[in-house]
């Protein structure tokens, strides 16, 4: 399920890019998949911890190789086929080229100002990352993420429907 427009506080782009990241001496391979010019995700089923430091080399489509670093902000790994696997990387080292190539997709238009007077964005409120709802029937505080509140979470231990309220 994916997140309601205007979550992001950079457009993303849809974009299949051949990537290499590594840490702590590991390497691995995987495919940029939507980015943004202070993070992306990388689809891969070798994602490393939230909070660990990668270094990314990203093979751009003129085949230039380009050098980023970022941080591991959230890593999905499940065995369902519609779930993409991978790792939500929030950019701290950026390449002037990727950051050019991201904006071009933009067209050019910067996001910190409206075009005209006129031209207004709307605010919309982000979904929180997790919610703790308390099961009716047994007590139990159970961790749900903002993604899966519309597809009726279950409580953990009894497994009886948890009541969800939209923010």
């Amino acid at each position: 399920m994916e997140r309601p427009r205007g979550y992001q506080r950079y457009p993303r782009f849809t974009k299949r890019l051949e990537a290499t990241f590594r840490s702590g001496g590991l390497s691995y391979r995987g495919i940029l998949s939507n980015i943004s010019e202070n993070g992306l995700f990388i689809r891969t089923n070798r994602g490393f911890a939230p909070g660990t430091t990668v270094e990314i080399d990203v093979v751009m489509p003129d085949n230039t190789l380009i050098a980023l670093k970022g941080l591991v902000k959230r890593t999905i790994k499940t065995p369902i086929t519609t779930m993409k696997n991978g790792m939500g990387i929030e950019l701290i080292g950026k390449d002037t080229k990727y950051l050019d190539f991201v904006r071009s997709f933009a067209g050019g238009k910067e996001d910190s100002e409206p075009e005209t007077e006129t031209e207004t964005k709307t605010e919309v409120p982000p979904t929180p990352e997790y919610l703790i709802i308390t099961c009716p029937k047994c007590g139990v505080k159970n961790k749900v993420s903002g993604d899966k509140l519309t597809m009726g979470p279950k409580c953990g231990k009894c497994g009886k429907s948890l009541p969800v309220t939209m923010p």
